[in-house]
């Protein structure tokens, strides 16, 4: 029986286990498959934190597995050796521990792609690139901590429901990324709008950025010599042309739609701009919905003499037109949340 055959599967989770066969040469159906994937996870959690503080107490690997507790014999640790054993009995052990904790790896970080892909109704029948899926399992397998295997996994999931959507480079920027990096990562991506292919920072009013949000020019350069952005301020230059009436910042589930009014002449807002890596890890990241972050932008383009206007997006066309609901008017006027003490 071919894997395209199985039974009482979605066609995503059927793509995700042909993707790890191909990957990995095995694959074990039950881990990938839950009928309660979120309730799974969250049991596998509670019983990995419960886990972790026994392995901590007594030193020792100590692992859960299809209902099972096992102890992994460190190849240093010979508390549990009972007979003598040779150099290369040790060896073996060895091995075998890193192989069992690699395997492990993989069975999480596809356990977490499962359940990204749990809603999905289908995915492309496009395969994807051997050399993409050898790297990614190559990488995947060493990746020990969970909020770095969920960060694989959402990849996982993402390549297969589009195929090309990361790049190489960016399996190996996240090789090398530490959780303390991709903590920093987060806080700073979650100001990022997207203007048509372009995804930037508005840093308009850096004070607020400091004050309000705790975002501070070292996150820039931090995360500029990480790749992610840019390393120095640049512009975005709206109203080039005089026949241009309207333009549109995204972020997340709102839009912020901008009017020429009186502007005579082309605006530039400074930004941080995103590189190519840094643009493809938004999409890794929960959308965020910061209002009054937009409010902001808006209102430096009233101070321009035009007019800003925040909206709802209700749904993203496939021919790149937005359909969205306005729900506010932006004036320079302070916010209610401005006039608190």
């Amino acid at each position: 029986m071919e894997i395209k055959d199985l039974a009482g599967l979605s066609q995503p989770l059927t793509k995700l286990i042909e993707v790890v066969s191909s990957g990995v040469g095995a694959v074990s159906q039950p881990y990938i498959i839950a009928k309660n994937a979120e309730a799974k996870a969250k049991e596998i959690r509670a019983i990995s934190n419960a886990l972790h503080e026994v392995a901590d107490k007594h030193q020792l690997p100590v692992t859960y597995n299809n209902g099972q507790v096992e102890v992994w014999q460190k190849p240093e640790d010979k508390t549990l050796v009972l007979d003598s054993s040779s150099s290369g009995e040790r060896a073996a052990l060895r091995v075998d521990y890193q192989e069992r904790k690699r395997q492990s790896n993989i069975e999480s970080v596809t356990s977490a792609a499962a359940i990204e892909l749990a809603n999905s109704d289908d995915v492309p029948n496009e395969e994807l690139d051997e050399d993409w899926i050898t790297r990614f399992f190559n990488s995947a397998q060493d990746v020990s901590s969970e909020q770095m295997q969920e960060i694989w996994g959402r990849i996982l999931a993402g390549e297969i429901k589009r195929p090309g959507q990361y790049s190489l480079k960016t399996l190996d920027f996240l090789k090398n990324l530490t959780k303390k990096d991709a903590t920093q990562i987060e806080k700073v991506c979650k100001l990022a709008l997207r203007y048509h292919h372009m995804s930037l920072i508005g840093i308009k009013d850096k004070k607020w950025l400091e004050e309000q949000r705790s975002i501070v020019p070292g996150d820039h350069f931090a995360l500029g010599e990480l790749g992610v952005l840019y390393p120095t301020d640049l512009r975005i230059r709206l109203f080039r042309t005089p026949d241009i009436e309207e333009d549109y910042l995204l972020h997340g589930s709102f839009i912020l739609s901008l009017k020429r009014g009186e502007i005579k002449s082309e605006v530039s807002l400074p930004m941080w701009k995103f590189t190519v890596i840094g643009t493809e890890l938004l999409s890794l990241l929960p959308p965020s919905d910061d209002i009054e972050y937009l409010r902001q932008i808006g209102k430096f383009f009233v101070s321009q003499k035009g007019k800003a206007t925040l909206g709802v997006v209700n749904k993203r066309l496939p021919n790149g037109q937005i359909n969205f609901q306005i729900i506010e008017e932006i004036s320079n006027d302070p916010t209610p949340s401005e006039n608190k003490t």
